[in-house]
């Protein structure tokens, strides 16, 4: 068993007619292949050197299967950290959503429906991210840039959020749909401060926390 930031790696080791140790993320689960006579103390040594990389693969591994899940009839999709269930109808596009459901209406049980299905969503949840915009976008005007970002989302696979600074824009990913609220909050703050200060500096995360004293819980729960 390795533990890495919180998250316990169950290590499975087979040995094999090779010269060097071969790696493999599979979900919490490490697949390492290594010679035969290969001692186990140089094994987990080599696991920690990986430590870095291991959690990076996890990671986009996590945003891989997040990305290509097709829901099926009767799927739990989270809207905000709530669970709702998935009800798919064959018939004309539309969506639905009431106290504990949703319902899909589309010409075919496939991938089309759901693109269909977040599309509309990304309504929701722009005009969710724009009443955090408005909140925090004062902080623009005390650093003195008086220029209004335009704000988009889509389907991103390795980030949350991108500031294009240059072209006055910001891009949240669809999938913050998702998660809890202030997860959303936190993304469009960070996104926000971009524009004062460009890096992942102590001064960027001073901006922050100052605006939002418990960011750190927001990004436990994006990293989860």
């Amino acid at each position: 068993m390795l533990e890495i930031k919180g998250i316990r790696f169950e290590v499975e080791i087979t040995r094999k007619r090779i010269k060097n140790m071969y790696l493999r993320v599979n979900g919490d689960k490490l697949l390492v292949s290594v010679p035969y006579l290969m001692p186990e103390w140089r094994i987990y040594r080599f696991l920690e050197e990986k430590r870095d990389w291991i959690y990076k693969a996890y990671r986009k591994s996590l945003q891989k299967q997040q990305r290509s899940l097709i829901y099926r009839e009767g799927d739990v999709f989270y809207l905000y950290g709530k669970p709702f269930k998935l009800v798919r109808i064959n018939g004309k596009k539309n969506v639905e959503i009431d106290d504990d459901t949703i319902v899909l209406t589309y010409k075919e049980d496939s991938t089309e429906g759901i693109r269909f299905l977040y599309k509309y969503l990304d309504k929701y949840l722009l005009k969710q991210a724009e009443v955090f915009f408005n909140q925090y976008q004062y902080i623009l005007d005390d650093y003195g840039y008086h220029q209004i970002p335009e704000m988009s989302c889509r389907a991103m696979s390795s980030k949350w959020g991108v500031c294009y600074t240059r072209k006055n824009k910001i891009v949240i990913s669809s999938y913050l749909i998702h998660y809890p609220l202030d997860c959303l909050e936190y993304i469009v703050l960070h996104e926000l401060t971009h524009f004062i200060i460009p890096n992942h500096s102590r001064r960027f995360y001073d901006i922050v926390e100052r605006n939002m004293p418990e960011y750190k819980t927001s990004q436990k729960k994006l990293k989860q």
